[in-house]
This record gives C-alpha cells, structure tokens and sequence, in this order.
C-alpha cells in the first residue's frame, strides 16, 4: 500500500463507508493521516436531529438513509438561534476549510406552528375513520359500528383538552425561541459570513426544513409530526427563509458555490437582491423541490424573480431538477403549467438558453406541451431528461408528440410513476383525473425511440 501513488489511496479513502475506519487510517502514518483528513471532514451538516436521529416521515423523492454504527452523519446538532455559538466551535478547530458539502437544517421555531397544529386537530375530527381504529374483539353489529364510530369522534374531539397543559408549555418555550432566532438573525448572518470565508473548498449547500417528532420534546403529545402541521400553510417552511439567509453570508465572504439543492422551496418568498443573484451567479447544479406551483400556472403571471436570478445562471448551468408535490407525488389539483413562467424572459416568455445545460429532470406537474417543446428546443446541448409523475395538458400534444418533438442532441430520456395526457373529454378540464393515463410501453418505434421497462421505470433511447 505505501507504495502506491498518494492520488489512488485518495482514491480508496473515499470508499471507505465509517468515520472509524478513516480515524483509523488516519493512524498509520503522516502520509495516511493527510490523505484520510480530507474525506473524514469534507461533510459539514448543521441540523436540528440528533447525529442518530433519521427525520420522522422518512419518504419522498430523497428519504435519508440510515446511518450505521460507525458512519457519520450530522456534524452539529443547533438551533438556529444558537448558530453563532455552533460557528465559533468549528472555527476552533481546522474543518471547516475541508468543507465541500455543506447541510443546513438547523432547529427554527415558526411563528403560529401551535395554532397550526390545534387546527391539525380540528380538521382531524372531520377525517374519514379507518376500520384498523376499531377493536378488533368488539361487536361488529351496525349498533356495535355505530358506536365505536362515536367512540372514536369522541377521543378526538377531546384531544386538545388533554393537551392543554403540554401545548401551554409547548408555546411559551417557543415564544422564547422565537424571540432568540429574531433578536440573533444578523449576528448569525455575521457568523455564517466568517465560516464561509474559511470554507475555501465549498461546493455545494442543500437546504432543507426541520421535521421533528413533537413527542421527543413534550412527552404529553399523543402524536405531532411538524411536517403534518407546517404542511397545512403556504409558505410555512422555512427553506426560503434559510436560502436568503445563507446567500447574504456567502455575499459577505465574497464565495461561491457550484451546487444548490433546496427542499419545500417557497418561490414567493425569495428576492431579487445582489446577494441571491451572487448566489446563483456561477451555479452548475440547482435542485428545486417545491410545494405550491401557482406561479408556473400558464393563465398567470411569470415569476420575475426566479426568470431574473436563472439568468445569472445562464453561461454555467448544466443539471436542472424542479421536482413539484412535496413528499408525495402529488400533481397540482388542476391548470397547465409552463417552465417558462420561471425560464423565460420577456412579454413572449422567449426561452432562456442554458448552453452548458446536460440534463433537465420534471416531477410532480401538469404542463403544457408547447412551452415544454419550445423550452427544450432552445437548450443546444441537452443530452438527458427525466420525467416523474408528469402530465401533458395539451390537446393533440401527448406524450407521442412530445417524444417527436425532442431535441436532436437528446440522447436519451425516462419517464416513472404515473403518467398521463390530453383531457378525456375535448372540453375537459386541465386536471390529472380528467386525463387519460398514458404507457411508456405505447409509445411506437415510429416516434424515434426504443422504450426498456425497468423497475419502476422506462427507459428511451433512439432508434438506431
């Protein structure tokens, strides 16, 4: 092994799964110590969960894996109105300047979370009952339904009563955090702007909201996922929130990054400034995940945010992923949507062209076919795409037409979950459960493209 070149045990180092085995590298040697130094520290995460703690409703397009004995996970557990103290410990030490990831989902305690939640259980007495609520030995006569029916209203109705005292509890400590993250919020951009500085080796920062169990914090709750709750309100996660306070940091520290994920992204809540436009300026990656996808409706306005800042990404973009639902799959209720809305300029919603744009991936949406076709027609090197759970709103235009229509530099494509297109009926509404489902499988060789089923997916590459 000592004879081999430093670049290939770099190489093997990086395979190594647990952060005990690159400790342990790291005791060979000197030469073995530098090498394993970088991989062993190039993860920095600053979460709200505990270094063993997977996030509760652990599924959606990017569930966290969990960890083993031995691996490393979360660097820091913080709130984010204690970010300060967490930046002072790691500057005390030399990691941060081996930072090529960085994950921030600090603890952030949202204003009005526990009137959300005694509405979450309001709205919950309405919900259908599930027979698995039943007891199973009980009687199963229609009197015997009936009343075990009622039992079941019952216990819900009377729920935030024997709450109380937990909620009561549950809020004043909030109102403190509140209070903290609000009177903190510059300092702990200040603090952010001198971790940045140090972080000369970061590319790339994934966003995502804190979603905790409420029982590990107040016992008395029965039950109290924070996404059930947050997901109840527009614009209630705090991603964007968090997006615009990190691009003031790295504006401040003059650094840039290639590689931007965002989760439970929120567009009407993020601003033109020279920060996010820093932000995005030089981005080669961007992944979207966002709830509410009013603002691509076709009938509406365009987003001029979002069409200003992707311009600022123009000359270096080349992976795109705007995955829409949430942690479901969820389709917009009904409208055409159009990408345009987001990336395209002008009164005519003339398509931005993203030269270095490889790959584009769309989940989640109902759009229309001509803004699509015109989109991906005016990308030139565009090689691969992706679609999840998408429907095609337009009449005459399915999913044949818009395999026809594929650029010719587009080598190959995949299409999962459900699919659809074309409104059943000709005056038909633009809603997923007014449209026809459409099968890879139909697609004909005529179109161009050779379909391979796959689990859970189809894969198309041209006819040859």
């Amino acid at each position: 092994m000592d004879s081999l070149p430093p670049e290939l045990l770099a190489k093997i180092a990086s395979y190594l799964p647990c952060t005990t085995d690159l400790v342990s590298m790291r005791l060979v040697n000197k030469q073995y110590a530098a090498i394993a130094f970088r991989p062993l520290f190039e993860f920095l995460r600053f979460s709200g969960l505990r270094q063993d703690q997977i996030p509760p409703w652990n599924f959606g397009p990017s569930p966290e894996r969990l960890l083993t004995a031995g691996q490393h996970g979360r660097t820091r557990t913080v709130e984010f109105g204690k970010l300060q103290e967490v930046v002072d410990e790691i500057l005390g030490s030399s990691i941060a300047r081996y930072t090529k990831t960085f994950v921030f989902d600090p603890a952030y305690y949202r204003e009005g979370f526990w009137p959300d939640y005694l509405m979450l259980l309001e709205n919950e007495i309405h919900e259908p009952i599930d027979e698995v609520e039943f007891d199973p030995d009980g009687d199963r006569s229609e009197g015997g339904w009936e009343t075990a029916i009622e039992r079941v209203i019952e216990h819900r109705r009377t729920r935030p009563e024997r709450e109380a005292g937990v909620i009561v509890a549950a809020q004043a400590l909030w109102l403190e955090k509140v209070a903290e993250q609000k009177q903190n919020k510059e300092a702990i951009v200040a603090a952010l702007a001198r971790l940045f500085r140090v972080m000369t080796a970061l590319e790339r920062i994934e966003i995502k909201p804190w979603v905790f169990d409420g029982r590990d914090y107040f016992p008395g709750l029965e039950s109290c996922i924070s996404y059930a709750v947050d997901v109840q309100r527009r614009g209630s996660f705090p991603s964007t929130f968090f997006l615009e306070i990190l691009a003031r940091a790295l504006y401040s520290a003059k650094r840039s990054i290639k590689h931007l994920r965002v989760s439970e992204f929120f567009a009407d809540q993020l601003h033109d400034t020279p920060a996010t436009r820093h932000l995005f300026t030089g981005l080669q990656t961007i992944r979207l995940d966002i709830l509410h996808v009013e603002f691509l409706a076709e009938e509406g306005r365009r987003s001029q945010v979002l069409a200003e800042l992707f311009k600022c990404v123009q000359p270096t973009l080349r992976r795109l992923s705007i995955m829409a639902g949430g942690k479901w799959p969820n389709l917009p209720a009904r409208g055409a949507h159009s990408l345009l809305k987001m990336l395209g300029d002008g009164a005519d919603e003339t398509p931005h062209v993203f030269p270095q744009l490889e790959f584009l991936r769309l989940g989640g949406l109902i759009l229309s076919t001509p803004p699509l076709v015109r989109f991906l027609g005016a990308q030139p090197g565009l090689k691969w795409l992706d679609f999840s759970h998408v429907y095609l709103s337009t009449v005459g235009a399915g999913w044949p037409s818009l395999a026809e229509a594929l650029p010719a530099s587009v080598e190959s494509w995949k299409a999962s979950g459900p699919l659809g297109h074309e409104p059943a009926e000709a005056d038909g509404p633009a809603a997923y459960n007014w449209m026809t489902t459409w099968m890879p499988q139909e697609l004909p060789v005529s179109s161009g493209w050779t379909a391979t089923p796959r689990k859970y997916e189809t894969h198309f590459v041209r006819v040859s």
